[in-house]
């Protein structure tokens, strides 16, 4: 996977855009945003719940918040929020096991349990 620096990246979509050519600035962005961004079925996966129709519960829930919709309509997750998430799970998960999980101080307010 290529990677580029984001002063590297800047300096090519000002180049870009100075020669009057944004349509390939896009292309770019796309392409890199492509690599770093993930479907409902492949966040589903990797966070190793059944449907994808539970990962756009969470996204609801705020979980992701950089997740976006293509021009088709589709979400796209970006990689390193759906790893954070499989991580806060992970941690919960040996929380729980260690019996160590404990319900947060909400200070008396009634409050919604969070999804993770």
């Amino acid at each position: 996977m290529l990677a580029l620096s984001q002063s590297l990246y800047n300096e090519v979509t000002a180049t870009l855009a100075l020669a009057g050519r944004d349509d390939l600035a896009k292309r770019l962005d796309w392409e890199l945003r492509k690599k770093e961004t993930l479907t409902s079925k492949q966040a589903a996966n990797l966070l190793g719940v059944s449907s994808a129709n539970t990962v756009k519960n969470w996204l609801k829930g705020g979980q992701f918040p950089g997740a976006f919709k293509t021009s088709g309509g589709h979400w796209r997750f970006l990689r390193g929020e759906v790893l954070a998430v499989r991580e806060r799970m992970a941690e919960l998960r040996e929380l729980n096991e260690r019996q160590e999980l404990a319900p947060p101080d909400t200070g008396g307010r009634e409050v919604e349990p969070p999804l993770l």
